[in-house]
């Protein structure tokens, strides 16, 4: 465990709880973050706030976080295909098939794209497995894996950068897949852009919370 100080004081979290992080990395990288900027606010620091969300809320409310990633399977935008354009099409059998295929492989779950606005809900028996593989994440990782699932609103990438087999830089592109070929047809707006780009900064920086808590 590592601690963080800062200006030699131990850094609290706003439960009051003391930070402790799982990897003297972490502790490092966040002590980092208040040298760059020493204003109060946690929002604006994104590995102190993630580890903040860790000690005060997913340490007393783990079973919360656990179902709200259970329900994210079915919501996974990865599953809601399109039906046009043709290239639109395309794209989704070549990119996003092959991703499903390899975390039904993985979890050896039974997900499928559908065109419909609901699809169909996890097997209990499925429910339970994944269930019992979220309860053996460390709060840490879990803080950091169901951040991803609300920047990606995709269970199956996120689990694929949780396991290091996907980028950061691809699972954002396919998360968006639909969105980037719109504005190949239609434009960009600009508003739009610079919102994807601060949530995309936002998750590069929880993919390098999760990658910090595991460093030696």
């Amino acid at each position: 465990m590592g601690d963080v100080r800062v200006d030699g004081r131990a850094l609290k979290t706003p439960q009051g709880r003391l930070f402790q992080t799982p990897t003297l990395a972490l502790s490092k990288a966040i002590e980092a973050e208040w040298e760059e900027d020493p204003s109060p606010s946690f929002q604006q620091k994104p590995l102190t706030s993630l580890t903040a969300t860790a000690l005060d809320q997913v340490a007393i409310s783990r079973d919360s976080f656990i179902t709200y990633a259970l329900h994210a399977i079915s919501r996974d935008v990865l599953l809601f295909w399109a039906e046009t354009p043709s290239s639109l099409v395309t794209l989704q059998e070549e990119k996003w098939a092959p991703l499903i295929k390899d975390v039904n492989r993985r979890l050896n779950l039974s997900l499928g794209p559908t065109l419909s606005f609901s699809p169909p809900p996890l097997l209990p028996t499925d429910e339970q497995r994944i269930r019992e593989i979220l309860e053996q994440a460390t709060d840490f990782k879990l803080t950091g894996f169901c951040h991803l699932l609300t920047l990606t609103s995709s269970f199956c990438l996120s689990y694929l950068v949780l396991e290091d087999c996907l980028s950061a830089e691809e699972a954002w592109a396919l998360a968006h897949l639909h969105e980037h070929t719109q504005r190949r047809l239609w434009g960009e707006d600009e508003e739009t852009l610079l919102q994807e780009k601060t949530h995309y900064e936002e998750f590069l920086e929880t993919v390098r919370f999760l990658r910090l808590i595991e460093a030696l």
